[in-house]
């Protein structure tokens, strides 16, 4: 961890641990184990799983509590974590200057060719939703859409497919899925699964590859994902935390009904991913009873 990361999150950890210090009462509400679990995670400097909790709270319009833990980041120069304390940052900051100010930073980084964690900066701008304004950016992305060996072509991709999307666009985003680099197959999974909705052609290819992948791949709950929302609420079921963890969390994103049992999702020996997804499929679920623990 860099030391300008590690020193200014200590006084939102302490602030944090002593709010929370002392008895605990003997029952709490599933509403307020959710918030807790997803505070207290957003607070794991250094971690990619802080950012995670973070963004689930931005979409459960729970910015400031975000905004406590990443503000005192801001400065944070680390390679790769940097952009995703920026993202966060950029999606929470209630100021649109403010905002900008974030998605310049990480644009910054997509101009530099001597950066380490470009290809981070490329994600974020895509998952953000940025438009391609820079002067030289359209160049660059475009570059790297054309450059067959760039482990991060489908994020470039993704951000041409944004500003115009082609049926070209989309045969060079299946494509990917046919490399042998299983992280760049990952990634071309997760890209259309965010790519709604898909023609029924490559919907249909999707579920072919997702029924022949083997289950133990890192690519299979991606390209489950992308094979629509029956294979999406299949997935929520399954056995493997870590493949159920992230059905919930598009499922729960999509509006769709999702099934969670709080003794077992957010049970403390239940890995991280899932009890942040968990917590936020039932305080999407149940509004009401958020509000009454806040």
């Amino acid at each position: 961890m860099h030391p300008s990361c590690r020193t200014l999150a200590i006084l939102p950890v302490l602030l944090l641990l002593a709010q929370t210090q002392g008895a605990e009462p003997a029952t709490t509400s599933p509403a307020l184990r959710c918030e807790t679990i997803l505070v207290e995670s957003s607070h794991a400097e250094g971690e990619w799983s802080g950012i995670h909790a973070a963004e689930y709270l931005i979409r459960l319009n729970e910015s400031p509590k975000a905004l406590a833990a990443f503000r005192p980041l801001a400065e944070c120069m680390t390679p790769q974590y940097r952009i995703g304390v920026w993202r966060v940052l950029a999606q929470a900051e209630p100021a649109p200057q403010d905002k900008a100010r974030y998605i310049e930073k990480i644009r910054s980084v997509l101009l530099d060719d001597t950066a380490d964690d470009r290809l981070h900066a490329l994600e974020s701008l895509a998952k953000l939703h940025v438009s391609i304004e820079a002067p030289g950016e359209l160049e660059i992305v475009e570059r790297l859409a054309d450059s067959a060996d760039y482990p991060g072509r489908s994020f470039a991709i993704w951000r041409l497919m944004q500003a115009k999307p082609t049926p070209k666009l989309l045969d060079l985003l299946m494509d990917e899925l046919k490399t042998e680099d299983d992280v760049r197959r990952l990634r071309a999974a997760f890209v259309l699964g965010q790519w709604k909705p898909l023609p029924a052609a490559d919907q249909a290819k999707l579920r072919q590859l997702s029924a022949s992948e083997p289950l133990e791949s890192i690519v299979f709950p991606y390209l489950a994902i992308a094979a629509g929302q029956g294979e999406t609420k299949r997935l929520a079921e399954s056995k493997n935390a870590a493949h159920r963890a992230l059905a919930l969390k598009e499922l729960t994103i999509e509006g769709s009904a999702v099934k969670v049992d709080p003794a077992v999702d957010l049970a403390d020996d239940a890995p991280l991913a899932l009890r942040q997804a968990a917590s936020f499929a039932l305080l999407m679920k149940r509004p009401n009873e958020t509000a009454d623990a806040n």
